[in-house]
């Protein structure tokens, strides 16, 4: 009932002006005498049962709407999302109608949104503040971490012809793998801004990225095919090294006995480079998925260690460094990574 009440106050002049109308039309009609007085009194009744009708409909529509602002806003002040102090001072103004200026549908709106977008903004720049903080935290972690790292590194490096000293160098390998993911996760946001392109020689890359890996082909028996090639390529060392490594890794992971063979071919306009190993291949239901942020797929959930963000960085750098890569797989019989990698072209103009 409020609402109606505060819908006939919206519509008070409406109303005044009706009444002046009909209050001139009849007295003009008595002024001048007018015939049949009735039948015009007659329209004036016949013309306030259609605006009353169009008022219901109208007043109805109106109703709805502030009921519907209503539940909105007590939705939002219970939900705790939000600083409800400025919300609350709509609803008691509803309530009251004391408010010393015009109160309409319209303006509630309007004091509601602005009330919505300021404590959205606040929230916002809660949120980036805490998420600069944790971002700042982790990068500090990720930067100490390396310092315990590197000791036991040392500690280890008289136990290399031990078999326990060879599984606990795998074991720190890994750590550093997953510090290392954790730091260029904490770095893609701001990747653009590091892109460093210059032009590497491609085997040198590869020559590194097989070295780090060592202990694990040791460890686990595999052996590893790497061609001598004197293909350049147009990258960044450090963001396609960490590519490599990744996939280096997976191949390794899910590799139980034969080998890792890699492959280039030196095209026109770019390199080819392929990565292929004997492992227990990529089902084909979950082959055209493993580049998603955090999906495993059926070999990830057997070897429970995974995360699904390897590859989901992979694919940001690639994107970034304008790599296209390709995945075939045969379960039971191995995975195939193709890369095309931008070669610098040569201005020949000065010659």
């Amino acid at each position: 009932m409020k609402f109606w009440i505060r819908y006939i106050k919206e519509k008070r002049l409406v109303l005044c002006l009706y009444g002046v109308t009909v209050f001139l039309l009849v007295a003009v009609g008595c002024l001048y005498h007018i015939e049949n007085l009735y039948r015009l009194l007659y329209g004036v009744v016949m013309t306030l049962a259609v605006w009353t009708v169009a008022g219901i409909l109208q007043g109805r529509s109106y109703v709805r709407k502030c009921k519907d602002l209503e539940s909105a806003a007590r939705l939002l002040e219970g939900s705790g999302d939000y600083v409800p102090g400025e919300i609350c001072h709509v609803l008691s103004r509803w309530e009251t109608g004391e408010n010393g200026t015009e109160n309409t549908l319209e303006g509630d709106l309007a004091g509601l949104v602005r009330t919505l977008c300021d404590n959205q903004a606040r929230e916002q720049s809660r949120w980036e503040e805490k998420a600069t903080d944790r971002n700042d935290y982790y990068m500090m972690w990720t930067h100490q971490i390396k310092t315990p790292i590197a000791a036991l590194k040392l500690l280890l490096e008289g136990n290399e012809n031990v078999r326990d000293g060879f599984l606990m160098r795998e074991e720190l390998f890994k750590i550093e793998q997953y510090v290392e993911m954790v730091l260029t996760f904490q770095r893609l946001e701001s990747l653009s801004s590091d892109l460093v392109l210059q032009e590497y020689e491609l085997g040198s890359i590869l020559r590194r990225t097989a070295k780090k890996f060592s202990i694990l082909f040791i460890n686990k028996g595999l052996a590893l095919e790497l061609p001598e090639t004197k293909a350049r390529v147009l990258t960044d060392e450090k963001w396609f090294g960490f590519c490599l490594e990744q996939l280096f890794s997976n191949s390794i992971k899910y590799t139980r006995q034969g080998k890792i063979a890699v492959y280039v071919e030196e095209c026109a306009e770019s390199v080819r480079l392929e990565l292929e190993d004997t492992g227990i291949g990529i089902r084909p239901e979950d082959l055209p998925r493993i580049f998603e942020k955090g999906f495993t797929g059926y070999n990830g959930r057997m070897n429970k260690k995974s995360t699904g963000i390897g590859l989901y960085l992979c694919r940001r750098i690639f994107d970034h460094l304008s790599i296209r890569v390709n995945v075939e797989s045969q379960e039971g019989k191995g995975t195939r990574a193709s890369m095309e990698l931008p070669v610098k072209r040569l201005d020949m103009g000065g010659l």
